[in-house]
């Protein structure tokens, strides 16, 4: 029996395509910058976004667990609820906090630093929405028994 993605709800499809995005942007950071250097400070860009191989596992990692996580609404949540906190501390250890862009462990400049910021707010949706989805699916089944 093959999933059909249109059956998923929609937080699940956002949580499917982030997921598959963040393991692709992880991947294309790996072919730029290879693994040398891990905290390195280098020129290298993937679409105008600064990036190391820190910031490159940090994507394949988060990328890979949610597309083992955005199948089942619950878990999707947890996803969602998971990713908000550790995009967001991405977001603040990458922001320029008085240093040169570029400097700090992430190799972040600003625009990656909205980037994070993008993220996490979007893993925020992500999580509420499938909590209103599993609440919706509850009330529909309670008044379908009755």
């Amino acid at each position: 029996m093959a999933l059909r993605l249109t059956a998923l709800p929609w937080p699940q499809r956002a949580a499917l395509a982030l997921s598959v995005l963040l393991a692709l942007f992880g991947l294309a950071g790996f072919a730029v910058t290879g693994f040398d250097d891990f905290l390195g400070a280098g020129p290298d860009y993937v679409l105008g976004l600064r990036v190391n191989p820190l910031q490159n596992t940090i994507y394949l990692a988060t990328g890979v667990i949610g597309l083992t996580m955005c199948w089942r609404a619950r878990s999707a949540r947890v996803f969602g609820a998971l990713m908000a906190p550790v995009y967001l501390v991405v977001f603040a250890i990458g922001a320029p906090s008085g240093e040169v862009a570029g400097t700090g462990p992430l190799n972040a400049n600003s625009a990656m630093g909205f980037v994070h910021l993008l993220i996490g707010f979007a893993a925020v949706v992500i999580a509420q929405g499938c909590a209103w989805t599993e609440q919706a699916a509850r009330h529909r089944r309670r008044h379908h028994e009755a």
